[in-house]
C-alpha cells in the first residue's frame, strides 16, 4: 500500500483523522479503528469529500 496521508476531517463529534489516498489504486483510507478503507476516488478532492461523509457520524 503507497496510500499517502493527504489530509484530516473532523467528525460530527469533534475528532480528527487522517486521511490517506492511493494515487495509483484510488483507494481512500481514514485512520478511524486503524487504516479503514472507504472505496475508490477518481482525485485527492473527492477522497477528502469521501472521507469526510465516512466520518461524518462517527
Amino acid at each position: 500500500m503507497s496510500a499517502q496521508v493527504i489530509g484530516s476531517v473532523k467528525s460530527g463529534s469533534g475528532k480528527t483523522y487522517q486521511v490517506k489516498w492511493d494515487s495509483s489504486s484510488r483507494e481512500v483510507y481514514v485512520t478511524y479503528a486503524g487504516s479503514t478503507y472507504c472505496g475508490k476516488a477518481s482525485s485527492a478532492g473527492e477522497a477528502m469529500r469521501m472521507a469526510e461523509a465516512y466520518v461524518y457520524n462517527k
